[in-house]
């Protein structure tokens, strides 16, 4: 009978751990940054910050070896294998992107833009734009994508006047180039439904492929990019009072009321969000959606950018008029994990009590 008790209890803890989310979380408090596991356990210390550092954002390369973070407008990075500490990286104040192998970082400079090898230090110009800008691919296949705000442009990085445009007309603003260079959102002037038989011109978030043509499709009208997983397959997305997770592709979509986005998982199936510490979230509103025949709830596609969805319908905040990271919201904060598939009633739980704003999804190495 005992050996039947631990055979069953082994069975529960594998069960367990494979259903446990890879890769870990970081987030900051109190001056530190810390270490936990994806449901919040284990937490740990990795780092000191400067006194009254206020950390911005935090991001990491698609395989969880390096840590960028923005403190108060001053980019450093780590590795985390903790083989060194927080080093100061010659950024100006405004965007840095991490490349998606670790190796290097594109951020502003006193001049215009650089990308700034973190093996030896080495910082190279180029004359493109920061704002909304990455580095796509890695290694031999890396490429920069932009945007002159005419049209959208790839070219080797150390060499942007062979460029190539990949999408003949550019955003109005909030571009956000995925990280295989495969599609990008931007906001475009367009025209919404005022009634089944009028339409009104408005400013629209479109998503958008990077093959020349540059077809688009429009997604939450008022949303704004805040963070692609590293899949490219899906898209945090800020939606007025609520957070969503959008697909590239296809339009599905899953959103959160109150919420703020902090971070996406690697392949899109969670999501981190902050909501005030000191409320309460408000629950889900009760949703039923059809079921493909292994009796899994199907996604919704993206609504017209128009029309309220059943997750709430946020507020009419309209995006920004410039290309500006979205601020992590102020006062005392919780984290909270959502998850993407399963019924659109699944509330986020609750992972860490308290923290300081920004927070990241580390891939498992």
């Amino acid at each position: 009978m005992r050996a039947v008790v631990v055979a069953l209890a082994l069975l529960t803890a594998t069960a367990y751990a494979d259903d446990e989310p890879a890769g870990n979380i970081i987030f900051a408090r109190g001056g530190q940054l810390f270490r936990v596991d994806t449901r919040g356990r284990g937490e740990t210390a990795i780092a000191t910050l400067p006194a009254k550092a206020t950390v911005r954002a935090l991001r990491t390369d698609a395989a969880g070896k390096i840590l960028l973070v923005d403190l108060g407008g001053k980019w450093l990075w780590m590795p985390l294998d903790g083989t060194a500490a927080l080093a100061e990286l010659p950024c100006a104040d405004g965007p840095a992107q991490l490349a998606e192998d670790g190796a290097c970082v594109l951020c502003s400079s006193a001049s215009g833009s650089q990308i700034v090898n973190l093996g030896n230090g080495k910082t190279t110009p180029i004359e493109i734009p920061a704002p909304g800008a990455r580095l796509a691919h890695a290694g031999a296949d890396r490429v920069l994508v932009w945007t002159d705000g005419k049209s959208v442009f790839t070219a080797p990085p150390r060499a942007p006047k062979q460029s190539k445009v990949v999408a003949p007309e550019a955003p109005l603003r909030g571009f956000s180039p995925s990280p295989d260079a495969s599609h990008a959102f931007g906001v475009y002037a367009d025209e919404i439904y005022t009634d089944a038989h009028h339409k009104k011109p408005a400013d629209v978030l479109e998503v958008f492929a990077l093959d020349v043509q540059g077809a688009r499709r429009k997604s939450v009208k008022s949303g704004v990019p805040f963070e692609w997983s590293h899949d490219s397959q899906w898209a945090l997305v800020q939606d007025g009072s609520q957070a969503c997770i959008v697909r590239a592709s296809g339009g599905q979509y899953k959103c959160w009321r109150g919420f703020s986005p902090a971070s996406i998982a690697p392949d899109g199936k969670y999501a981190l969000l902050l909501f005030a510490r000191d409320k309460k979230p408000p629950p889900p509103p009760p949703r039923k959606l059809p079921k493909d025949k292994h009796g899994r709830p199907i996604l919704p596609k993206s609504p017209p950018p128009d029309q309220p969805t059943d997750e709430g319908e946020g507020d009419e905040t309209e995006a920004p008029a410039e290309d500006v990271a979205i601020p992590p919201p102020s006062g005392p904060l919780s984290l909270y994990r959502a998850q993407l598939e399963g019924a659109f009633t699944t509330a986020p739980q609750l992972i860490v009590k308290a923290v300081d704003g920004a927070a990241v999804w580390v891939p498992a190495p």
